[in-house]
């Protein structure tokens, strides 16, 4: 192999594993700033999820209700 043709070889090469280090660098960038991403958002919705469940507790609770009302005006009907 001629020598131009190996140091040109090199070149590639070494052109090639400076932008595979470039990928991985910027990938592990971003996956850092989409896990500080999810964390702010989880610590943001937090509070409004406990409140939905705290209102489909409610809701569960009053269904319930209604249900038992419903199941004793049925009996007292005789139906």
């Amino acid at each position: 192999m001629p020598t131009w043709l190996a140091i040109i070889s090199l070149l590639v090469v070494l052109g090639v594993v400076i932008a595979l280090a470039f990928a991985a660098w910027r990938l592990l960038a971003n996956l850092k700033a989409l896990m500080t991403s999810v964390t702010r958002l989880n610590t943001e919705l937090t509070p409004v999820l406990d409140e939905l469940t705290r209102r489909t507790d409610e809701l569960n609770a009053r269904a319930a209700q209604l249900q038992r009302r419903q199941a004793g005006a049925s009996t007292a009907d005789g139906t």
